[in-house]
């Protein structure tokens, strides 16, 4: 059972199913967001492997959004092209007109940027080949040629929480992934709220102890796996850089390139003195820090053509940058800092102990890979 944002702070806090699933370990987070964590998770490899990171990079060769040059929303209203459920539809448009079958949303990117940037989450990295040419979660199963249930990301949590159910109680498979993503963007709006945080997740913890009744009733030996991809962390500030960068007076896709995340912005350089001057801003900035390139090393974004940006300066732990190229607002709660932060940590709890705890998101695989071969 995957359970986005459940992180090790928050399952320690409120004690989150620690009689049911007594085997519990904190876990590394994989640097970034859930576009990068999942990947991660599903094919046990690094970043610089999967090539999944943010969502947007720099590729206007590539670019799928060209249209936009033509289409010029940039002068449409902000007031209402700005606001979500509108992005949201256009997003819809977009990924049919596309083909896209992976998670694709345009957030708050501005209009006439798009054009400039790529986007690598095209496939549906959960189905067979979805990460090709690397192995995935689904390959390893139809490999193995047993049954088994992964659910569709796609559908509310609900609803996949009462197929697997249905699944465990008819024993009809033999390996089962429950994807639930509520608690992700409940945290991001409420992770103060101590009170609200509780009742959210002896939710979970009453649909886990449901599952575990089904299996024991329906199974003669199983294994129940809780993970998470990462922790949230409460707001503590705000940036503004993308403001001070714009007013440096320098072009957009002849000077440099940039994407501002909500924890880190990204940025590529294509004349000496517009790095040398944007880099000067970035030194200026006391509530973030520039990537080292050991720091990328570890963790797993060194790309060789910096498909993610030449450079990456990451906020502190509970900074956020507003206006941004993800949100225009401060959220409560957000993800995406330091892994060596307390509060990005994830989670593993099971009711059997593991034979080698994972350390790190991406151990999961290897951890399901054993339960798929029957090791």
């Amino acid at each position: 059972m995957f359970i986005d944002a459940l992180g090790w702070e928050i399952v320690n806090k409120h004690g989150f199913c620690d009689q049911e699933l007594p085997c519990r370990y904190p876990v590394r987070m994989q640097f970034g967001y859930s576009s990068t964590a999942l990947p991660t998770i599903l094919s046990g490899r690094k970043p610089t492997a999967h090539k999944h990171l943010s969502f947007y990079y720099y590729n206007p060769e590539k670019s799928p959004f060209k249209i936009f040059r033509c289409l010029m929303l940039q002068y449409l209203p902000g007031r209402i092209f700005n606001r979500w459920r509108v992005r949201h539809i256009l997003s819809r448009i977009i990924k049919k007109l596309y083909g896209f079958t992976g998670y694709f949303e345009l957030y708050s990117m501005p209009f006439d940027r798009l054009p400039f940037f790529d986007y690598c989450e095209k496939k549906d990295i959960f189905a067979a080949g979805g990460l090709a040419p690397l192995e995935n979660l689904c390959d390893l199963l139809k490999e193995a040629g047993i049954p088994y249930l992964i659910s569709d990301w796609r559908q509310p949590e609900e609803y996949n929480i009462r197929q697997m159910r249905a699944a465990v109680n008819d024993g009809s498979i033999e390996f089962g992934f429950l994807y639930t993503a509520g608690l992700d963007g409940f945290l991001h709006d409420r992770i103060s709220d101590s009170g609200a945080v509780a009742r959210k997740l002896a939710g979970y913890e009453q649909e886990v102890k449901n599952l575990l009744r089904a299996a024991e009733n329906n199974y003669d030996d199983f294994t129940f796996a809780l993970i998470s991809d990462h922790g949230m962390t409460p707001l503590r500030g705000t940036c503004d850089l993308k403001t001070r960068i714009d007013r440096l007076g320098l072009k957009f896709g002849k000077d440099y390139a940039a994407v501002y995340d909500s924890t880190m912005a990204r940025f590529w350089f294509f004349s000496p003195s517009a790095r040398l001057r944007i880099m000067e801003v970035l030194a200026g900035e006391k509530n973030a820090r520039l990537l080292t390139p050991a720091q990328k090393q570890e963790y797993g974004i060194d790309f060789p053509d910096n498909m993610f940006g030449e450079e990456i300066l990451l906020c502190d732990p509970g900074i956020q940058i507003v206006p941004g190229d993800m949100s225009l607002r401060a959220l409560a709660g957000m993800h995406g800092y330091s892994p060596g932060d307390k509060d990005s940590r994830a989670s593993y709890l099971s009711n059997r102990e593991p034979v080698r705890p994972p350390e790190w998101v991406g151990d999961y695989f290897a951890l399901m890979r054993e339960r798929i071969s029957g090791n």
